[in-house]
């Protein structure tokens, strides 16, 4: 892998384990891991949750694309996962896809619920029914994952198959 300057790029829905997956990716390939969601609210000295309820998604998205891209092309060799809203993102979507490998971590819908159900730092589902939420997220989401380079069902896998699943498809196609 290494002398290889792409990066692994992981998108898909929140909860799909794209953080704990890609933690464990970066260990195994020897790259640094990366996660957008930590970078932003680093960046922004701010909680996500707390920028959405004081400057709104919109403002959110502005900050989101500014560091995301800045990320996508400035670094090399790392596993970067991406919020699940950012590949909506024209212009991430775009140095995505064509400057690194993007890894859609799928998920059934009623395992991210079950998810999600224990995790109360989600501003898109404050106040929402988590499972309605989730269906018209994947609804609109879906066409742009189905974009990414490898399509990956996480549902009901232990994360060492996941693993294992994930660097026999980067091993193959460098």
């Amino acid at each position: 892998m290494k002398g290889h300057l792409k990066n692994i790029v992981l998108l898909g829905h929140m909860g799909c384990g794209k953080t704990t997956i890609g933690k464990n990716l970066a260990r195994k390939l020897k790259y640094n891991f990366i996660d957008t969601d930590y970078e932003i609210e680093k960046s922004a000295d701010s909680k996500i949750s707390t920028i959405f309820l004081n400057k709104g998604e919109h403002e959110f998205r502005k900050i989101e694309e500014d560091i995301v891209s800045n990320i996508l092309i400035t670094k090399t060799e790392k596993v970067i996962a991406l919020g699940g809203g950012s590949f909506e993102n024209k212009n991430i979507r775009k140095l995505v896809l064509e400057k690194n490998i993007s890894i859609w971590l799928k998920c059934n819908i009623n395992i991210l619920v079950e998810r999600l159900k224990k995790n109360y730092n989600r501003p898109l589902l404050i106040g929402k029914d988590i499972q309605s939420e989730i269906m018209i997220l994947d609804k609109v989401r879906k066409i742009n994952y189905e974009k990414s380079d490898f399509h990956y069902d996480v549902s009901k896998k232990q994360k060492k198959i996941i693993l294992k699943d994930i660097v026999d498809f980067i091993h193959n196609i460098i």
